[in-house]
Formats: C-alpha cells, sequence, structure tokens
C-alpha cells in the first residue's frame, strides 16, 4: 500500500503529463491549420483573379450594374470545393448571401483588369470530435509513462536497500575522538556523547597512543620506570593543554599514581564505548591479572592501534 503523499505524486505526474502532450497536440494542430488556411486563402484569391473576366461584376466607373446571382453562384461553387476546409468564400466586392458578421478576413485582390475585394470566414474553433480519441490516447500514454516511472523508482529503490551504503559504512567505521579544546572523549558513530578526563590521564593517554604506534615493540610494565620518550610526549600535550588556555597551575608527574591514571584512563574508554564493547580492546590499556611473576610480565601498552584509529582535536 502507497502512502498517500506517493500516490498524490504520481497523481501529479500523471497529470501534468497528460496536460504536456495534449497542449504540445493541439499548438501543432493550430500551427499546422492556420499555415494550411493561409495557404488555401492564396489559392482562392489566384482562382479568382483567373476567374476574374468571366464574373459579371458590378463596375461602378462604366456605370455597370453587374449579376448578382452570378456573382452568388460563383462564391457557391468555390465554396463546395472547399467544404473539407476551414476557409469558405463570404463575399466578392460586398456581394454576399450570408448573414453578416465581424469575424471576416477581408483581402484586397489586385489584378491588372481592375482591384476588387474578397472576405473570407475561417473556422477558428481549436477541438474537433477527433480530438477524444486523441485525448483518449493521450491518457493511455500518460498512464503508462506513470507506471513505468513507478516500476523504476520501486526497482531503485530495492537496489538501495540490497546494496550496502559504501559512503556510511565507511563513515561509522569506529574511531576514537579526542578533543583537546573541552579535554573529552567521544566516538565518531556517537559524537553527541562526550566524556570528560582530567589533565593528567588526557596527556598520558595520548602521549601512550604516540608512543605504542611509534615503538611498537617495546614492553610497558609498571614494575618499570615510564619510558623518558614517554614521558616527554605527556609533557608536550600539557603544554598544548596551556597552549589552548585551561587553566593548570603546575605540571603533573606522570610517574607517580601510574595505576590511578590508567584506571581513569580505562573508565572513560568504558563510557564511551558502552554500546560497542568489542571495539574497546583496541584503545584500552590491558589490566594486570594475577599476583607475583605474572604481574610483572603485564603490558599495560596499546598493542593494536594505529593512528588511523583516534583523531585528535587542537593537536
Amino acid at each position: 500500500m502507497l502512502p498517500t503523499r506517493v500516490k498524490f505524486a504520481y497523481a501529479v505526474v500523471f497529470c501534468v503529463t497528460s496536460i504536456m502532450m495534449f497542449a504540445s497536440y493541439i499548438s501543432a494542430k493550430y500551427s499546422d491549420n492556420r499555415a494550411n488556411n493561409a495557404l488555401t486563402i492564396v489559392k482562392i484569391e489566384n482562382r479568382i483573379a483567373l476567374d476574374l473576366n468571366y464574373l459579371n461584376l458590378p463596375d461602378d466607373f462604366l456605370k455597370h450594374s453587374g449579376s448578382k446571382d452570378m456573382v452568388l453562384n460563383y462564391i457557391e461553387q468555390l465554396n463546395s470545393q472547399l467544404s473539407a476546409s476551414d476557409v469558405f468564400v463570404y463575399s466578392i466586392e460586398g456581394i454576399s448571401e450570408y448573414p453578416a458578421r465581424a469575424d471576416l478576413i477581408v483581402k484586397q485582390l489586385h489584378t491588372p483588369q481592375k482591384s476588387l475585394s474578397v472576405s473570407f470566414v475561417v473556422d477558428s474553433s481549436i477541438f474537433e470530435k477527433n480530438d477524444i480519441v486523441v485525448l483518449i490516447l493521450v491518457f493511455g500514454f500518460a498512464g503508462l509513462f506513470t507506471y513505468l516511472l513507478f516500476l523504476s523508482e520501486r526497482t531503485k529503490i530495492k537496489i538501495a536497500k540490497h546494496t550496502p551504503d559504501v559512503e556510511k559504512h565507511t563513515q561509522l567505521q569506529p574511531k576514537l575522538i579526542v578533543d583537546l579544546k573541552s579535554k573529552t572523549l567521544s566516538a565518531n558513530c556517537d559524537t553527541e556523547k562526550t566524556v570528560a578526563l582530567a589533565n593528567k590521564p588526557l596527556c598520558f593517554y595520548l602521549a601512550l597512543v604516540e608512543f605504542c604506534v611509534e615503538n611498537p615493540d617495546v614492553i610497558l610494565n609498571q614494575n618499570k620506570d615510564v619510558p623518558e620518550e614517554l614521558l616527554a610526549l605527556a609533557n608536550k600535550y600539557f603544554y598544548r593543554l596551556v597552549e589552548l588556555g585551561h587553566t593548570i597551575r603546575k605540571r603533573p608527574n606522570f610517574t607517580n599514581s601510574l595505576e590511578k591514571t590508567l584506571s581513569e584512563i580505562r573508565a572513560a574508554l568504558d563510557e564511551v564505548w558502552q554500546e560497542l564493547p568489542e571495539i574497546k580492546d583496541t584503545y584500552y590499556p590491558p589490566k594486570a591479572h594475577g599476583e607475583g611473576s605474572r604481574s610483572r610480565l603485564h603490558h599495560y601498552g596499546l598493542k593494536g592501534i594505529t593512528l588511523d584509529d583516534i583523531e585528535v582535536i587542537g593537536k
């Protein structure tokens, strides 16, 4: 069942198509009739010019009254030959048997013998009985066109439903967005949900990502000192926060309370990837499991992350 607005749209298409097709037909017919009528009038003028010597027309200069009956009979003969056209002769030199009318086309016919006026009437009606057949055909073609348009649109919709939207799929590839201006984390597939993160864990996490991308083989263990390169990166992001105008009293010590810093990072990531927990492993600093020798082997670095997995705003 089609929605009402869709039905209305196809009804408009049908009506507009019908009107345009029938209007084109009437316009072409009118132009053709007008040209044919003009040609017919020229032919009649030529015929009268050739028959002028045989017409007993009145002549005021010679004081000859002529023969009105002969002229009327001649007009009748002309009109009998013009029965299939839209033109008929109304009068020659004012002689006519028809009632007076205002839609006459008056022509001045000039011959070597004399000049005379000939009046014509042209049937200006546009619509004829045969046009009903044309109108029915127009409705048929318009209906067929509308139906084919409907089938085409329905096919496009079916194809669109079964064809993956590559652009949409690309846009929804999970990516972590870190905004240094607002000090928040969010996912590109849910930008309305943002999670605030404090200065220390924010700077340390960005440094951790960059360090792990550049040094994938380095093992980061909480029982060992934080590498100087990692600390330098964390300080770099801290100074960037200062440049962005955040109120910061002193630079934090990134070597102290490392487990607390990692816990805050994990908590923020848990909230960001709440709807996509399977994505979290890429961004999540692993937790230590077990005690003793097992915990000493723990590596809190990010193993599979790349620079394409994260977007830093304000970097």
